[in-house]
């Protein structure tokens, strides 16, 4: 029998975190679901031999490697290819799940019949000391929304495969907020008000440039949003402020 969800996660030069992120996911109270971990093929660190132990000691666990390609949206991409559960949950290989996530998602997705969902989460340190911040959606986190402001951290998001029709990220920055902003275009994302998870800041993430986040944002309001100039200056400057208060505190 299929599990009801597939975790996604690639994993590149994770090996200080990755046992931590995937033990995060075997400690789920919800256990109908299968892991598929991708190991980049440019990883030459201990990921690859982590993955493997981890996934001798349980079954759910499939470890994906030596693909042609590497890259997150061509890791998950792949992973998604091979899932075979309903439902598709991400988190990174250095991110954490609170022990409660999967159970208190499927329940609101069920009882609203949601077809994508998103839940709150914290940020911690690259040392793994939680901060102050923490992240919620709105209840209903609409296309109109996100054009301000992403709310949907990837490591909360939840989707119906049923629902969607072969959803995929572009080899692009911020591909996960162009994928949220695809899939809401005809129907707005459940949004749940709790702090279900845990996102590891790290200076050297894609993101962690913020010049570079910063230039593709204007870029995805511009070309893949396609909004005039007067409304992206508009977006552009919330998007600004809301990315810079978080740090202030």
């Amino acid at each position: 029998m299929n599990p009801l969800v597939s975790v996604i996660m690639p994993a590149h030069q994770a090996e200080q975190t990755l046992a931590q992120s995937v033990h995060s996911v075997l400690a789920q109270s919800f256990a109908d679901w299968e892991l598929e971990l991708v190991v980049d093929c440019k990883s030459t660190d201990g990921t690859l031999a982590i993955a493997t132990e981890l996934a001798g000691r349980d079954k759910r666990l499939r470890v994906i490697r030596n693909l042609p390609e590497g890259g997150c949206a061509y890791n998950r991409n792949a992973a998604m290819a091979q899932a075979r559960g309903r439902h598709l949950a991400f988190l990174d290989s250095d991110d954490l799940w609170h022990p409660l996530k999967l159970e208190r998602q499927l329940a609101a997705i069920h009882h609203r019949e949601a077809a994508l969902s998103c839940t709150g989460y914290g940020w911690m340190n690259s040392n793994g000391h939680l901060l102050d911040t923490v992240i919620l959606p709105p209840r209903e986190v609409t296309r109109e929304k996100l054009l301000w402001r992403n709310s949907m951290g990837c490591l909360t998001v939840m989707l119906d495969r049923q629902r969607f029709a072969q959803p995929r990220f572009i080899n692009e920055l911020h591909e996960d907020y162009i994928l949220w902003l695809e899939l809401t275009r005809n129907s707005p994302a459940l949004g749940l008000g709790e702090n279900l998870a845990t996102y590891r800041l790290s200076p050297s993430s894609r993101s962690g440039n913020k010049r570079r986040a910063a230039i593709q944002h204007w870029r995805i309001l511009r070309h893949h949003a396609g909004l005039p100039l007067a409304t992206s200056l508009l977006r552009f400057a919330g998007y600004c402020i809301s990315s810079l208060v978080p740090r202030l505190r």
